[in-house]
């Protein structure tokens, strides 16, 4: 026998819930979200309300029933796609009025949830995506001395869910009381294909001149393995090893040209420590494979800070060492420099 005390609860939910033209969630707690269904990836429903400026992030866990007046597209687990209206008519469930039927699947099995029109999470995870930026900063002094500095970088990015190939490039020049202090061009790429999870191979190649070093030319090609230590949404640390060579030829027409085999280690860390800033660093350590003692250790970590609400422009401080165990003649081994830049980023 129907218990009509049961259906007419049921119904006067349902009702309620459909009354408003926002889309609802009751959680596990029994508490009812409403406002707008923006996605649903990797877990999480990302839901828009009112009195929240950002989408909240509720886990798909926590949610046991889910309302739409609107039409949305469901993905479930198996694959299969679902578009129209959708209402949760029992607890862990979801019926969605498609124009080719009804159908109910379980809220546990859905893989993505989006609005017409918008592209599907799922597919979009699987495409490689260009990201960019460019910056610039100038400074100067005077008075009891003369000083200007001017640097600029810039940073191309194509990555997709198994490698990423990155282009980047810098020029740092400064002057003080008249006389070049710093003179620097840097261009380089990798890329890197994880063939799991976590392990890959890569290939990279820079390029430098160095006026200041006394460097005309230095070609740095490494290739080996690259292993994810850590990978999450605000804090990544991965690591590479390989075989190198280093090719290096010299302003000084006295100094011979030099190239030499070698081993080549890296770290790259990023942390996301607050939603204001982020910290990156990269540390490379390229040793002769016949003499340990010959070798180039490179350092940069940057802080960065969104001007705003986007990350469309940036305020990035930070500095590079870079270490040379056999500088040219009259060269000091460690080479220093700070810099602030202003970034504008986009994708």
């Amino acid at each position: 026998m129907i218990n009509w005390k049961t259906s007419c609860i049921t119904a006067g939910l349902l009702l309620s819930l459909l009354s408003s033209q926002a889309d609802t969630l009751v959680l596990t707690d029994g508490s009812r979200i409403e406002g707008e269904l923006v996605q649903i990836h990797k877990g999480k429903y990302h839901y828009k309300t009112a009195f929240a400026g950002d989408p909240l992030e509720i886990p798909q866990e926590q949610v046991v029933r889910l309302v739409s007046s609107d039409p949305i597209v469901l993905r479930t687990e198996s694959g299969e796609i679902f578009e129209g209206p959708a209402a949760s008519e029992t607890e862990g469930e979801v019926t969605v009025r498609s124009s080719s039927g009804t159908v109910v699947t379980p809220l546990e099995t859905i893989a993505a949830g989006w609005m017409p029109g918008d592209p599907d999470p799922i597919v979009e995870d699987q495409l490689r995506k260009w990201a960019f930026s460019v910056g610039a900063g100038v400074s100067g002094k005077s008075g009891n001395s003369e000083n200007t500095s001017i640097s600029m970088s810039a940073n191309a990015v194509l990555e997709g869910p198994h490698d990423r190939l990155n282009i980047y490039g810098s020029y740092n020049y400064q002057e003080t009381d008249g006389s070049r202090s710093e003179d620097e061009q840097i261009g380089g790429m990798k890329y890197t294909n994880f063939f799991t999870e976590r392990l890959g191979w890569y290939l990279r190649e820079e390029l430098e001149h160095d006026t200041i070093e006394g460097i005309d030319f230095r070609s740095t090609s490494a290739g080996g393995l690259e292993y994810k230590f850590i990978d999450e949404d605000r804090l990544t640390l991965d690591g590479n090893a390989g075989l190198s060579y280093r090719y290096e030829s010299y302003t000084d027409p006295l100094v011979e040209d030099n190239g030499f085999a070698g081993l080549d280690f890296g770290l790259n860390l990023m942390w996301q420590f607050a939603d204001w800033g982020k910290l990156n660093t990269k540390l490379t350590y390229t040793p002769s494979i016949d003499d340990f003692g010959n070798y180039l250790f490179t350092h940069e970590s940057t802080v960065n800070f969104p001007l705003g609400t986007s990350d469309f422009w940036i305020m990035s401080l930070g500095l590079t060492n870079q270490y040379n165990s056999e500088p040219s003649p009259g060269r000091d081994e460690l080479d220093t420099t700070y810099f602030a830049r202003l970034i504008l980023s986009w994708k």
